[in-house]
C-alpha cells in the first residue's frame, strides 16, 4: 500500500508573519547600508585629498619647496611656464588659478584625472595631456594664493599642521543672493547653509569636519580662531576674525586667514554653472 505524506504547509498567518519580519529587516538594513556607503565614500574622498597633498609635496621637492603655481623663487608663475610650457595656456589664467595648478600636477602624471573627482559626485575626468582643466574636472578647492601675505607663504612644503591647503569645494546654494553654501556631502534646502567635508592640512593629515566655519587655523605666525575656509574676510561668520599674535588676541576685520579658491583666483565658491556638463551629486 502506498502512503502519501504531506509536509505541514504555512498557514496564511504564518506567511504574513514571515513577510512582516523580512520587511522589517529590510527597513532596518537599507538605511544602514546607505550610511555605510556614505562613510566609505567619505573615507575614499579623504584618501584622495591626502594623495593630492602628497603630490604637492613631491612636486615641491623639484621646485625649491614651492607647490605648483609658483616658480623656484616663490613667485606666481605665468601660464606659459606651467605644465612644461606646452603652449596651450588657458586663457586669462596664471598660477593663481586652481585649475592650472591642478593641470600642472596632472600633466606631470602625479595622479590620474579620476583622482581629482570626489567619489561623492559624478564629474568628467580630465581629458589628458594638452587639454584644459575646467571646473567639470575638479571637485576640490586649493589655497588662494592671489594675495601677498602669510596665506600665500604656506603654498610650499612647511609641514604646518594648522594650515589648510586643500578641501572639498563650496557649492553655491542660493536663490535669493545670501551667502549660503553646501558641499558634495550635504543636500540642504535652498537658501540654507550646510557644508561639511574633508580638509587637508600642510602636514598631510586630513580631517572630515562638520562645518567650514569657526575653524582654528594658522598661516605663518598668525592664528585664526574662527576661520571661514571659503572667505578671506570671514564674512559668512562675522564681521571680523580673532587673531592671535605675539601681542595677544584681537578682532581683525580683514585678517590673513585661510581661503580656498576653486574656479579662479577670485572665486572660492562653485556657482553651479556647469551648462551642458555632468556635475551631479551622488546620494
Amino acid at each position: 500500500m502506498n502512503r502519501q505524506f504531506r509536509g505541514k504547509a504555512f498557514t496564511l498567518i504564518e506567511l504574513l508573519v514571515v513577510i512582516s519580519i523580512i520587511a522589517l529587516l529590510i527597513g532596518i538594513l537599507l538605511p544602514a547600508l546607505g550610511a555605510a556607503r556614505r562613510v566609505a565614500r567619505q573615507m575614499q574622498n579623504s584618501t584622495q585629498i591626502r594623495g593630492i597633498q602628497q603630490s604637492l609635496v613631491m612636486f615641491s621637492q623639484g621646485n625649491n619647496s614651492y607647490y605648483p603655481g609658483k616658480n623656484t623663487q616663490g613667485a606666481v608663475a605665468a601660464a606659459t611656464d606651467l605644465y612644461d610650457g606646452d603652449g596651450t595656456a588657458q586663457s586669462g589664467e596664471d598660477g593663481y588659478a586652481p585649475m592650472l595648478r591642478f593641470r600642472e600636477l596632472l600633466e606631470d602624471n602625479y595622479f590620474e584625472g579620476e583622482y581629482a573627482v570626489s567619489p561623492s559626485e559624478t564629474k568628467t575626468a580630465w581629458g589628458g595631456t594638452g587639454t584644459s582643466v575646467q571646473q567639470i574636472h575638479i571637485s576640490y578647492g586649493l589655497l588662494d594664493i592671489a594675495d601677498a601675505g602669510q596665506r600665500t607663504r604656506e603654498w610650499r612644503d612647511t609641514s604646518n599642521s594648522e594650515a589648510v591647503v586643500i578641501a572639498d569645494r563650496a557649492i553655491d546654494n542660493n536663490d535669493s543672493g545670501s551667502n549660503n553654501i553646501k558641499s558634495v556631502h550635504t543636500n540642504p534646502t535652498k537658501d540654507t547653509k550646510e557644508w561639511r567635508g574633508s580638509v587637508g592640512f600642510n602636514d598631510n593629515h586630513v580631517s572630515f569636519v562638520a562645518t567650514h566655519d569657526d575653524q582654528s587655523t594658522q598661516y605663518g605666525d598668525t592664528t585664526i580662531h574662527n576661520d571661514n575656509l571659503f572667505n578671506k574676510t570671514n564674512a559668512f561668520a562675522s564681521d571680523s576674525v580673532d587673531v592671535t599674535t605675539s601681542g595677544g588676541t584681537t578682532a581683525v576685520p580683514d585678517a590673513d586667514n585661510g581661503n580656498l579658491a576653486w574656479e579662479s583666483s577670485i572665486s572660492a565658491i562653485d556657482d553651479g554653472d556647469d551648462t551642458g556638463k555632468s556635475s551631479s551629486t551622488r546620494p
